[in-house]
């Protein structure tokens, strides 16, 4: 565990260097391929070992670290990233998962666009004239960069037209023309024998730049991709194109390529048109980007911590390499799901070297009908994953063996069963196939789950060969002389894994649920579950209906929860170790309620602002225990805003469209008046 920590130290430290030189001082010290490989070892190793994710890493960052050289700005709402995919799947995964969502089965009105490689910022316009710009910077906050905005001369100081909204938040790409881009480099380089590295780059300094006067030379450009109103009806304004037609007409910058889909197909098309025209394009793109069309539909599937559910970026594949396929291992999960690794002879991509792929699922060996010592065709998927793409079938020998799935286990030789809703295939022998128990104890005492200071997988490793331990239940109650007998644990290292083996016995209710490692209930799921039940065998007992209606915990999680439960071997140990080990956590409400009888219960409630009586996450779980689903965007279906001071956009369309809104004092007397305490 210390070689892995200090790995992912060395990769943390690194980035963030590459990040502050890249974003901050506008210099690119390392290749974009070899910044994205490290950033992908990163993210690999910090999902292998969770307990090591830092909420400073590179890989839990939206944006990128804010400059000292300027004001920050608090966006009105998150300027979040895009979730991305590089294949036809990705995308046919993206649009059937917002028509369930959305419970549609009919076409629906898509919007396609370039992506274009600059700087996303955000500019807000008062009556029509802009008072003021600000950078994505970490997400929630931005850099003042409105004196350097205002030199862009394809931005509008005032907007023309009419139906122009008293504030209105228009958001977009900086960038740079390829032509401005070589003549900035050959000026730069000729009087400070420096270049920048690619236009994104040229871009990013000249918009940053600590001079306006610089930035008014630079040549940058502006194209509109989005805006958002924050009082007006705006009721013709029902789709995202025509909000970009009327920014159009208001004199600010749209991109011509705009083309409205209803099928998957016209999708494609747009894709692989500019995938062969982007070279010959005036400025860089990487992708394009799909958004749902109608505005009503957008905040109804709303966002996520990290990006909309409403839109995708279909970004470009990298260079591909043919090379021969030695074999492919299957590896067996914490949760028992077999992934299937294609091993290869090394290939070169983008800067980096290549051994192996993820092939993901049994469905992916079956569409490519892999063969040893075939001839396939490799990719790094956006310059970062390997992907295997396919099979040159016509090179393949006569005798040439096929790779088939397994049907039995290949550690513990269980036969192995397939979940046709989650497409994958599991074994199910849980703590008695080694490479789950490995996984799954090395897992249950982690960093975000029951600590256990000390205790890493070279040990728990030997535990196990030596036969001391099966379950988490045989942890706490070891001896030290039980560990003094391994290699490097002498008795005072032993002393201090016993003592912290018995003060991890008092924990909370979220890191219990989580410690458990049932498929799909990761932290997030798990605190949202914490928050939602009171007490565990309310959990243990709950049936799928009752699961299904904790907000962001779906059909198959909830499936897996049940399932878990209803294993009498599961139930034993959970029971085992709350009622003989003595694992406990203190209530974390200090009210009680009757559910069905509080003001709150079915409403959908959204929050906004800041409260001096609660952090958003008591509160969130005080009205959750009330019996309401807390959504984070304003539509016609809410019941009810919650707001503080400090409010955002969320205040004023509420008040438009006359939803019920209850402050912080008015708050607090309904909970006291539920309470049944």
């Amino acid at each position: 565990m210390t070689s892995i920590k200090n790995k992912i130290d060395k990769l943390r430290k690194n980035i963030l260097k590459y990040q502050y030189f890249y974003h901050t001082l506008d210099q690119s010290i390392v290749s974009d391929a070899e910044y994205d490989y490290l950033l992908h070892q990163l993210y690999n190793l910090e999902s292998k070992n969770k307990e090591l994710i830092t909420l400073d890493s590179p890989t839990q960052k939206v944006g990128a670290n804010l400059s000292n050289k300027f004001k920050k700005i608090k966006h009105f709402s998150p300027m979040l990233s895009l979730e991305n995919t590089f294949d036809i799947n990705g995308y046919l995964t993206f649009e059937k998962r917002i028509k369930k969502l959305i419970n549609i089965e009919r076409t629906m009105s898509l919007c396609c666009e370039l992506k274009i490689d600059g700087i996303a910022i955000s500019i807000i316009y008062e009556e029509g004239i802009l008072v003021r710009a600000a950078t994505r910077g970490d997400g929630f906050k931005g850099e003042n960069v409105t004196a350097n905005v205002r030199m862009i001369e394809s931005i509008p100081l005032k907007l023309e037209g009419t139906d122009i909204p008293k504030r209105l938040e228009i958001r977009g790409e900086v960038f740079m023309l390829k032509s401005d881009f070589i003549k900035l480099n050959q000026k730069y380089n000729m009087n400070q024998n420096k270049s920048f590295s690619n236009p994104r780059n040229a871009a990013a300094g000249s918009l940053r730049h600590i001079n306006p006067k610089i930035t008014a030379k630079r040549k940058l450009r502006f194209s509109c991709y989005g805006c958002y109103f924050f009082a007006e009806d705006n009721q013709e304004l029902t789709t995202h194109y025509k909000r970009l037609m009327k920014c159009l007409s208001w004199g600010l910058p749209v991109n011509k390529e705009i083309v409205l889909s209803s099928s998957y197909i016209e999708v494609i098309e747009f894709y692989k048109k500019f995938e062969k025209k982007r070279k010959s394009l005036e400025f860089d793109i990487d992708g394009i980007v799909i958004k749902v069309n109608s505005i009503e539909l957008q905040n109804k599937l709303g966002f996520n911590t990290k990006s909309p559910r409403w839109a995708i970026a279909f970004k470009f594949f990298s260079a591909e390499r043919i090379t021969t396929l030695n074999d492919v291992k299957f590896q067996v999960g914490r949760t028992g799901s077999i992934t299937p690794v294609a091993y290869f002879d090394p290939v070169y991509i983008s800067g980096v070297m290549i051994s192996k792929a993820s092939l993901h699922n049994k469905s992916e060996i079956e569409r490519l009908n892999l063969h040893v010592n075939d001839s396939v065709i490799i990719c790094r998927s956006g310059d970062v994953i390997p992907k295997l793409l396919s099979v040159i079938q016509i090179t393949r020998c006569n005798n040439a063996k096929k790779i088939i799935f397994p049907k039995f286990c290949p550690v513990c030789n269980t036969k192995l069963l397939e979940n046709a809703e989650e497409k994958i295939i599991r074994c199910h022998a849980g703590l008695t196939c080694d490479a789950q128990k490995k996984k799954s104890l090395y897992h249950f005492f982690s960093k975000k789950s029951l600590y256990v200071i000390g205790l890493g997988p070279k040990i728990i490793n030997e535990l196990i060969q030596k036969g001391l331990v099966k379950n988490p239940i045989d942890f706490f109650y070891l001896k030290n002389f039980d560990l003094t007998k391994l290699q490097n644990v002498g008795n005072k290292k032993s002393i201090n894994i016993i003592n912290s083996i018995h003060e991890c016995k008092k924990t909370t209710f979220k890191r219990f649920i989580y410690a458990l490692g049932i498929p799909g209930v990761g932290e997030t799921v798990s605190e949202k579950i914490a928050n939602y039940f009171t007490k565990l065998d309310e959990l243990m007992n709950a049936d799928i209906l009752k699961l299904n209606y904790i907000e962001g915990v779906g059909k198959i999680i909830s499936n897996n929860i049940f399932n878990y439960f209803s294993i009498i071997s599961n139930r034993d140990m959970v029971n085992e170790l709350i009622i003989k080990v003595g694992i406990f956590w203190k209530d974390q409400d200090q009210y009680e309620f009757d559910m069905k009888k509080t003001y709150f219960f079915h409403k959908k409630i959204v929050l906004t602002g800041v409260f001096n009586s609660f952090s958003r996450m008591e509160l969130k779980r005080i009205l959750i225990n009330l019996g309401a689903k807390i959504l984070n965007n304003i539509s016609q279906k809410t019941d009810c805003l919650i707001y503080g001071k400090n409010f955002g956009s969320k205040f004023f369309k509420a008040k438009n469209l006359n939803i019920k809104m209850i402050n912080e004092e008015e708050l607090k007397s309904l909970i006291l008046l539920n309470s049944t305490k």
